[in-house]
């Protein structure tokens, strides 16, 4: 559109009687009669625009030498040479200035050539102007190019930013998901585990002993009630925001080991708890970290160590708690223990020691059986 316009404005002067102005000196001067080649060159300066886009250094030059050999050959002034500002417009808007600027003192150097060729008298400040026009059209078009730059740097920014910003929701939903995992499986599978034993307690006693296998029945009820009791809680730290907040029970501790060694006597596991040292308070992350890590050595020992027994001991050392699961089942070979590929249980216990700066060991016992250890820092837990 912009070119069609142009080529239409040029060609005023061609179909009227268009009077030009000379300078002071120039009054035998006479314009060419514009003829079809003098149409064509103004054609030339005006067509070539509709593709400056895209390919602006060949039509800035096309257009040139078009207002050239226009200019030279002392044909009426017309709009045309307004083409030529937009085509070096265009490159400095488009091109960067590796190309522009050569361009641009080119175009310079052909508007001084076509003031030395034209007939009339060069008056200074007939080249002043003519420059200040040339290097107007070309820092315009570079102002442009620099705008145009900055704006395609903010929205990478921005675009690099949002991706940014998806990547670390997906690797925090992912992490709360392990989170999660893991917490239903401290919480839930140590009462699985002894309502496993005991139905398999039962039904060896239903026959025979139905007194002693409604006493494992019991025990069943209290650890699905156990089961159920977590799950809520879990399940309401899950619940969306706004939603109606649920009844919480407390987090368990140490103070609860002697609660979870009755309930794994009466599956049938003989456990014995032994506390050692001056009992202190802990910090309630500290403390409910101590109680998963025995839970889950218990519940290790009731899935792979068969019928042995259970040894607790919680030993409050100077700056340290000391936990140690000792049971008299079958060698390391033969259970599993942390490896490349660990359960959830023994990720669960690596990771709750490795958030107080502790050390956990898991393995055989040289004396037979297997061995879970974990010593904890307390300096910081300390009221």
């Amino acid at each position: 559109m912009i070119a069609g316009a142009l080529t239409a404005t040029s060609m005023v002067g061609v179909v009227t009687d268009f009077k030009v102005d000379l300078p002071e000196g120039a009054a035998d001067v006479t314009a060419a009669t514009l003829d079809e080649f003098g149409v064509a060159l103004a054609l030339a300066q005006t067509a070539p625009v509709a593709w400056r886009r895209r390919a602006p250094v060949v039509v800035v030059s096309i257009v040139t030498a078009a207002l050239f050999l226009y200019s030279v050959l002392g044909y009426v002034r017309s709009f045309a040479a307004l083409g030529f500002l937009l085509a070096l417009y265009t490159v400095a808007a488009y091109e960067d200035r590796s190309i522009s600027a050569p361009v641009g003192v080119a175009a310079g150097s052909m508007a001084l050539l076509v003031l030395w060729f034209s007939p009339e008298p060069v008056e200074p400040d007939a080249i002043v102007a003519t420059l200040l026009i040339v290097a107007a059209a070309w820092f315009i078009g570079d102002s442009v190019r620099i705008r145009r730059g900055e704006f395609v740097r903010l929205e990478d920014r921005a675009t690099r930013l949002e991706r940014e910003r998806e990547a670390l929701t997906r690797e925090a939903v992912d992490a709360e998901r392990r989170v999660i995992a893991r917490e239903l499986h401290d919480v839930v599978a140590h009462d699985v585990s002894v309502i496993v034993t005991q139905a398999a307690a039962a039904k060896r006693l239903g026959e025979h002993r139905p007194r002693d296998a409604l006493g494992a029945l019991d025990g069943i009820e209290h650890a699905g009630r156990e089961a159920m009791r977590e799950m809520r809680r879990l399940m309401g730290l899950l619940r969306p925001a706004g939603s109606a907040a649920p009844t919480l029970a407390p987090q368990p501790g140490l103070g609860d080991l002697p609660s979870l060694v009755a309930r794994v006597r009466e599956a049938g596991l003989p456990v014995e708890l032994r506390i050692e040292g001056a009992e202190r308070p802990l910090s309630p992350g500290l403390d409910l970290s101590a109680y998963r890590i025995v839970q889950e050595a218990v519940t290790n020992a009731m899935k792979h160590a068969g019928r042995t027994r259970v040894f607790i001991d919680v030993c409050y050392l100077p700056g340290e708690l000391q936990l140690r699961v000792d049971d008299d089942g079958p060698a390391a070979p033969m259970r599993r223990a942390i490896g490349p590929h660990p359960g959830y249980g023994h990720l669960g216990m690596r990771e709750r020691v490795a958030l107080f700066g502790g050390s956990l060991s898991v393995g055989g016992r040289s004396g037979g059986g297997f061995r879970v250890m974990a010593t904890l820092p307390i300096e910081e837990e300390l009221p």
